[in-house]
């Protein structure tokens, strides 16, 4: 008993270093991560859109061209300019570029205003613009991916209260502060650091990117043809297609940012989008180990 015993034993130290070594060569195949020191910093800052009529048509206080916010932008680029990013990137689509080229040079030769423009007031320009003009940028980049794609087509299924309950709830965070932005009592600095608080953007991506996955057998309501092929569509899973409807577009907007990223070998870039986008995004990138995201708040603040 006592021979058997030992017999096991050593099978098992035996077996034990075989497997060590095995691993040990194995993971020595893998490259390490980048040193912190040589990794390509990243700032998302997740905004409203400024430019669109709620954020200034019957809303003076809310009208990012008024006195008092363009004096609350500048305060605002001011503080972001402090990142000092080689690289900007805004909500246009690659596609988009010759067109960006184009405004961003006759804006940064002062030859148009941003008054010029019937957007803007739009987060691209009052950020992104500017702080590449004050930076002396040679270009802005497009990296969006446009889908036409909303949270209105998913309205029935399995579990559907669940997801319906979730998007409630959000929707009641965000207008507290969004009254509060548009009534004038809540700053552009303190709407955008709510916005982009870690807590938020954690609740944005758990009611967009997880929550619906639980809906099961089910379909969805006038989807966007050119967008989402039904024939396609598993309704058993009609949760989980949603989610990976809104998920495409966010790595192909990854994609975008790092394939421009790479072009250019920026070293510090700004990424400008929506809310939702910074959510995912800022998930996506901080399991990319080429990359370390700064959080908004460390220059915000």
């Amino acid at each position: 008993m006592k021979k058997t015993s030992l017999l096991l034993s050593l099978l098992l130290l035996l077996s034990f270093f075989s497997f060590s070594q095995v691993t040990k060569k194995g993971l020595s195949h893998i490259p390490a991560a980048p040193k912190k020191q040589g990794q390509v910093q990243i700032m998302i800052l997740g905004s409203t859109h400024f430019g669109q009529d709620q954020y200034h048509k019957d809303q003076p206080h809310a009208d990012l061209f008024s006195l008092k916010r363009q004096q609350e932008v500048a305060h605002l680029n001011k503080l972001l300019l402090k990142f000092k990013p080689d690289m900007v990137m805004i909500e246009n689509t690659p596609e988009d570029q010759a067109m960006v080229d184009s405004l961003y040079q006759l804006y940064k030769t002062d030859k148009i205003k941003l008054t010029d423009l019937a957007n803007g007031r739009s987060e691209r320009f009052q950020f992104g613009y500017s702080i590449a003009k004050q930076l002396h940028h040679d270009r802005i980049f497009g990296v969006d991916y446009y889908e036409s794609v909303s949270n209105r087509i998913l309205t029935n299924g399995k579990n559907i209260e669940q997801y319906q309950n979730a998007l409630t709830a959000f929707n009641s965070v965000v207008r507290d502060v969004d009254k509060t932005y548009k009534e004038g009592t809540t700053s552009l600095k303190d709407f955008l650091l709510y916005i982009n608080h870690p807590q938020v953007l954690d609740f944005t991506y758990n009611v967009i990117y997880m929550t619906p996955a639980k809906v099961r057998n089910g379909q969805f309501t006038n989807p966007p043809a050119q967008y989402i092929d039904t024939a396609y569509v598993n309704k058993n899973y009609i949760g989980a297609e949603f989610v990976s409807s809104f998920y495409e577009r966010e790595m192909k907007i990854y994609s975008n940012i790092v394939t421009t990223q790479l072009a250019q070998k920026g070293k510090r870039l700004l990424v400008i989008m929506g809310q939702r986008h910074a959510a995912a995004l800022s998930k996506i990138f901080v399991n990319d180990p080429q990359y370390r995201l700064v959080p908004v708040q460390k220059y915000l603040n």
